[in-house]
């Protein structure tokens, strides 16, 4: 019975000896990460202004989210001071500023486009509204209470105070004075000095006839007069001429 003893207590060593040892099987190697298709494109800056400091922010949150794509699983935690987030949470919270940003850029681009249509728009009825402006005056006065009724500011009579009044008064006085302005009543007064008018009488003399241009004339042209015979010389001396 010993015997048998040992021979039962040395059986399980010997099988575990027969047995062979298994051999580690090696980690599967993960495929490397690919960019997220999610991602928005960046495109240009709607206002030129701003020296493309969206444009390079962008830039620079997408080299992020491809340096965690790279180097990190999905589920790799990070503690920051906001709490721990894995590199997915990272990655969605990065991608949506860059989302952000893009429909900043095209709201700005619409909005800028709106502002050039109600510049031109502005052009277009400004000279309308001076034109009515002008008929409403017209029709109910500069000072017209009525006109508040259109949005438009009746005009004041501007007030002068007593001291302005009294300066415009001296001073056009003294202007009528340079000039020697005179008023009716003065006009009145100012009479020439005659003393007594002589008359000078003027004789008739006796009428001259006047020929008309349509009168005949001895040859009995009309209007031309006739010629004057020309007298024929007496000879003086020697003999008469024969016939």
């Amino acid at each position: 019975m010993p015997t048998d003893k040992k021979k039962i207590a040395a059986t399980p060593a010997a099988n575990a000896a027969a047995i062979p040892a298994a051999t580690p099987t090696p980690a599967a190697t993960p495929p490397p990460p690919t960019a997220d298709p999610a991602t928005p494109a960046i495109t240009s800056v709607a206002n030129g202004s701003n020296k493309g400091t969206t444009v390079d922010l962008q830039t620079a949150y997408l080299s992020l989210i491809a340096g965690l794509l790279a180097y990190f699983q999905p589920g790799d935690p990070f503690a920051l001071a906001a709490g721990v987030m894995t590199r997915d949470q990272l990655i969605a919270m990065f991608q949506q500023f860059v989302a952000a940003a893009e429909a900043t850029k095209s709201s700005n681009a619409v909005w800028r486009s709106d502002v050039q249509a109600e510049r031109a728009m502005e052009q277009m009825v400004a000279p309308v509204r001076v034109g009515l402006t002008s008929i409403l005056q017209g029709k109910f006065g500069k000072s017209g209470t009525p006109l508040l009724k259109f949005g438009i500011a009746p005009l004041k009579a501007p007030v002068k105070t007593t001291a302005v009044k009294t300066a415009a008064v001296a001073k056009a006085k003294a202007t009528r004075t340079a000039r020697g302005t005179k008023g009716s009543k003065q006009k009145k007064d100012i009479v020439g000095n005659v003393t007594g008018v002589v008359i000078t009488p003027m004789t008739a003399g006796p009428a001259v006839p006047v020929t008309t241009g349509n009168a005949a004339g001895p040859s009995g042209g009309a209007g031309v007069p006739a010629p004057s015979a020309t007298p024929t010389p007496t000879p003086t001396g020697g003999t008469p001429p024969h016939s």
